[in-house]
C-alpha cells in the first residue's frame, strides 16, 4: 500500500516540528518521527482498521507521546492519504476546518 501526505499534512507536520524545536528537545522530534514511521509501516502492511475511527472513512493514531493525532483516509485499495497532524492541546473544533 502506498502512503501519500496531503499539503496540509506536510504543513502541520512542519508546524509540529518547529514547535518541538522551540519548546522541547530533539528527543521529542525523534519520538514523533519514529511514531510516524511506525504508523506508516502499519498502514503499508494493511493495518488500516487497527486505528481509531474518526468518521466513516477517516481514522487516526495518537503519536509523539500522545500529544499529536495523525489523521488518514483510505483512498482506494492501494493508497492511503495522510490528511493532518493535529496537536491535541488545541481547540478540537479546529480539526473540522483543517479536514475540509
Amino acid at each position: 500500500m502506498q502512503i501519500e501526505f496531503s499539503e496540509i499534512a506536510k504543513q502541520t507536520l512542519r508546524d509540529q516540528i518547529i514547535f518541538l524545536e522551540t519548546i522541547w528537545s530533539n528527543r521529542e522530534i525523534v519520538i514523533l518521527l519514529q511514531d510516524i514511521r511506525r504508523v506508516s509501516n502499519n498502514l503499508k502492511n494493511g493495518q488500516f482498521n487497527l486505528y481509531q475511527k474518526y468518521s466513516k472513512d477517516i481514522r487516526s493514531a495518537l503519536i509523539g507521546k500522545k500529544h499529536v493525532r495523525m489523521f488518514f483516509r483510505k483512498e482506494n485499495d492501494s493508497q492511503i492519504k495522510v490528511l493532518l497532524f493535529f496537536d491535541m492541546r488545541q481547540d478540537p473544533q479546529k480539526i473540522l476546518g483543517l479536514l475540509q
